[in-house]
């Protein structure tokens, strides 16, 4: 069995991923990267705002997720009004996206109400997708769970990590990633909380069931670098 030293040194490299997948967001194309340059796949936007109601004044935030063969992309919709809802669209190719008609979150409970459902997270395991998202209510922002079969029916799990509360957290909750795979037998998340001092920075939590969730450490795990507003960034497996 692992140690908590090597633990430690896991959970320690897959921050310097994050770091470095957050920093290669600012790399120019001609940059030395691990993963080679950078370039657009398409000189126009993959989806835009449209028509006038529920999607009318933004479409952004997106995840993706492989489902049946096609590239299933969650994202966040704006009205005029600026409440948020999540959309769908899906794609063979990543580039030329069908979209739903209708959102499939809409903002329900009191921790939704006015502000909206944002930033979508999809992540399965076995025949269940996992969905962490904001609520927004105008007033406090919290990390979410819903779950679903088909991405398109989800059932609300409620505030997972609430506002105001944790062992360094004393603000926000907001942008959980699930890790996609179990690490000495537990399911890892990271998501972006509000140290004492204001700033946006990077925690970590675990859980045994993707449900019940339980801080790991008492200091963020990626702490917010001098000169930038905060540290997040989704986790991916490569």
């Amino acid at each position: 069995m692992p140690s908590l030293l090597d633990f430690a040194r896991r959970i320690h490299a897959i921050a310097l991923i994050l770091t470095l997948a957050a920093s290669l967001a600012f790399a120019t194309p001609t940059a030395d990267l691990p993963f080679g340059p950078w370039t657009r796949a398409s000189k126009e936007p993959i989806l835009s705002p449209q028509g006038a109601s529920w999607e009318s004044a933004g479409a952004f935030n997106p995840a993706t997720i492989l489902h049946n063969g096609k590239i299933a992309m969650l994202y966040r919709a704006q009205d005029a009004s600026g409440t948020s809802r999540l959309g769908y669209a899906e794609s063979f190719d990543g580039i030329h996206f069908t979209r739903s008609p209708r959102p499939l979150l809409s903002p329900e409970t009191n921790f939704e109400k006015d502000g909206g459902v944002e930033d979508p997270r999809p992540q399965k395991f076995g025949d269940t997708f996992y969905l962490t998202y904001t609520g927004y209510n105008k007033k406090d922002a919290q990390l979410c769970l819903a779950t679903s079969l088909d991405l398109i029916h989800w059932e609300r799990k409620g505030v997972i990590l609430p506002a105001y509360k944790g062992n360094w957290n004393k603000g926000w909750t907001k942008s959980g990633a699930i890790i996609p795979e179990k690490i000495d037998g537990k399911y890892w998340m990271y998501w972006l909380g509000t140290a004492v001092d204001k700033t946006d920075q990077m925690g970590l939590s675990y859980s045994t069931d993707l449900i019940h969730w339980t801080e790991a450490t008492q200091t963020p795990v990626l702490p917010r670098r001098p000169g930038n507003s905060g540290s997040s960034a989704p986790p991916r497996k490569i």
